[in-house]
């Protein structure tokens, strides 16, 4: 049972997942697409989104940069989900123009709204806003936005990177669009291989699923963070997903 390994970097964190291919799907780079049941294939769209929200930001952005979170108050709160990205992209155009006026480098930004019900007031819906952007001074970030609190922090990794981050602000993914951003924006790089796994190496991985130091010499410069197995019941194939972080020098 041939397998295929695939590394994804996105900015000091490497994920790898390893899992087995049929020869078909050896000599094609991308495997056919299973059809799933309606509440399924939304469980695993917003699951990748959720991935790939966390690779962009891993990508991109640095603690150098700003986590903004932006809400209203009641006389400016918006009726809609339209007049609420308007909001935002009037918000993001001011910045843009702060930044240019004053030669800072272009934008890099991932705006996503929140929705959250008020508790007191039973199905009331408060938007508001989250803000992943290029670092500048932070009293001017929050003097841009009119509309109500601002609040803008420096953004600290840990050893996930932004991932806690990343899950937090798209906890609720309604709306007609997960996120908007900037054009600018780096994607994570991907690299495939079908040649590396044998199914004994891959018995290595399983029996050495705890041990750091085996993983930071199979993927020099980076060091295990987690390592998740799972066994098919009935193609007995293994699937192996690992994340790591790279070493600091």
């Amino acid at each position: 049972m041939p397998y295929r390994e695939k590394k994804i970097y996105s900015g000091g964190m490497l994920e790898v997942e390893i899992y087995p291919i049929s020869k078909n799907q050896k000599k094609q780079p991308r495997a056919k697409k299973e059809k799933l049941s309606l509440p399924k294939q939304k469980k695993l769209n917003d699951k990748n989104a959720k991935k790939h929200l966390i690779r962009l930001i891993n990508t991109n952005f640095t603690d150098k940069d700003l986590a903004v979170h932006l809400t209203y108050i009641d006389k400016e709160l918006p009726k809609s989900e339209e007049e609420a990205r308007k909001d935002v992209t009037n918000y993001i155009r001011r910045v843009k123009h702060y930044r240019k006026k004053n030669g800072l480098e272009t934008l890099k930004y991932i705006a996503v709204i929140e929705y959250k019900e008020k508790e007191e007031e039973g199905k009331e819906v408060r938007l508001h806003h989250h803000i992943v952007m290029s670092g500048m001074d932070r009293d001017i970030v929050e003097e841009l936005w009119t509309k109500g609190r601002a609040n803008a922090d420096r953004l600290k990794a840990d050893e996930f990177g932004y991932e806690g981050l990343a899950r937090y602000i798209t906890k609720d993914p309604r709306g007609s669009k997960r996120w908007t951003q900037s054009k600018n924006l780096k994607q994570p790089k991907v690299k495939v291989n079908d040649s590396k796994y044998s199914r004994k190496k891959i018995e290595k991985i399983v029996t050495s699923q705890e041990d750091k130091e085996f993983f930071t010499k199979l993927y020099p410069g980076y060091f295990l963070n987690s390592c998740k197995v799972d066994i098919n019941e009935i193609t007995a194939g293994t699937h192996i997903y690992i994340k790591m972080r790279k070493l600091q020098i």
